[in-house]
């Protein structure tokens, strides 16, 4: 039977989803945040079979309660899964995201940090009655030693408390396609120098903004997460489209502690209200012309956010949030073609 509690559950579904033995068990976003687990309601025909039933009987023998000779329990094998997955401290339900119909019905849970293990009993009780015997004890210093020690030592100071990650969560209503095409949007979230988290997004328009209050219904739009402290009052609207990117604050929003640079538009703090296009996609292929030519500079292509620092978070800065369209670093990568000295056309 194999040992260990709901924690054991995060490395043995990783391992799964590595193998690739379940169809649907996939992650759920290019960031990797999330897990699809592939779910079919009780009362359809595939919950008897299929890659969700296949899951839930393999998490079932993993914990040793299949034995050869048992008769098929799918009903039991899926809520051994489900109560795994919901006594975990590393998962969390993402309803808004899950599918419970079409033909392939699935769970999202976000994956959440991972955490230190609790000491077993045994070791909490060798750790209150102290050392082992067959621990030698540090020796004891000189009378004058432990004095002088004494007056020079500094009281201890209590450990830093533990701070989250710096990330961005995608939320959205319905599951997002693939991040692909000219106008995928590329997203970096930096923590003064540090690359704190990446990710791709396919284009679109999105609502990015601080977390919202419990219980608040949810956007019409896939929102973007950013942590607490980082200075957008009510959000911010961000479009990446064949056009280029576009900005624009939130009508009714608090004025925002954010400051916008990008190539086509000028350094300043965000107005409320007003339609900022950092980036404009026609006039920057332009640009690359020219500078091929050797009539212009490399031209620049990233948009970034400067915004507050993140609540809780050590010294040392505030966030930048980096963006920019998936075509734009291809294009100054790819190097220019050379004419055909005899003017053959092409393809012959």
């Amino acid at each position: 039977m194999a040992e260990g509690g709901p924690r054991r559950l995060r490395p043995w579904l990783l391992e799964q989803l590595k193998s690739g033995r379940f169809p649907g068990l996939v992650w759920d976003d290019e960031a990797q945040s999330a897990l699809r687990i592939p779910w079919a309601h009780g009362g359809r025909n595939g919950a008897k079979g299929g890659a969700g039933a296949a899951l839930c009987k393999a998490w079932a023998e993993y914990k040793g309660r299949v034995r050869p000779g048992d008769p098929p329990d799918p009903a039991g094998w899926k809520t051994r899964l489900r109560c795994a997955l919901a006594r975990s401290p590393e998962f969390r339900a993402v309803p808004g995201r899950s599918r419970s119909d079409g033909p392939c019905p699935y769970r999202v849970y976000r994956l959440l940090p991972a955490r230190e293990p609790k000491p077993s009993k045994a070791q909490q009780s060798q750790k209150e009655a102290g050392p082992s015997p067959a621990e030698p004890l540090p020796p004891t210093p000189p009378p004058e030693t432990q004095e002088g020690a004494q007056d020079d030592e500094d009281p201890a100071e209590a450990p830093p408390p533990e701070v989250p990650p710096l990330r961005i969560q995608v939320e959205s209503p319905e599951p997002l396609p693939p991040a692909q095409g000219d106008s995928a949007l590329l997203l970096r979230l930096r923590h003064g120098p540090a690359l704190a988290w990446q990710g791709a997004l396919p284009p679109g328009e999105y609502l990015l903004s601080p977390p919202g209050r419990q219980g608040a219904p949810p956007p019409p739009l896939p929102r973007l997460v950013l942590p607490a402290g980082a200075g957008l009052g009510r959000g911010l609207l961000l479009s990446s489209a064949p056009r280029g990117l576009f900005l624009r604050m939130r009508p009714g929003a608090a004025p925002a502690a954010g400051t916008v640079r990008g190539p086509h538009a000028p350094h300043g703090p965000l107005q409320q209200g007003a339609l900022l296009q950092p980036f404009d996609a026609r006039r920057f292929r332009e640009e690359v012309e020219l500078h091929r030519a050797g009539r212009g500079p490399r031209p620049p292509h990233r948009v970034t956010l400067e915004l507050g620092p993140p609540d809780g978070a050590p010294q040392g800065g505030g966030l930048v949030l980096e963006l920019e369209q998936a075509f734009a670093q291809r294009l100054l990568d790819t190097p220019e073609t050379p004419p055909d000295p005899f003017g053959t056309p092409p393809g012959q």
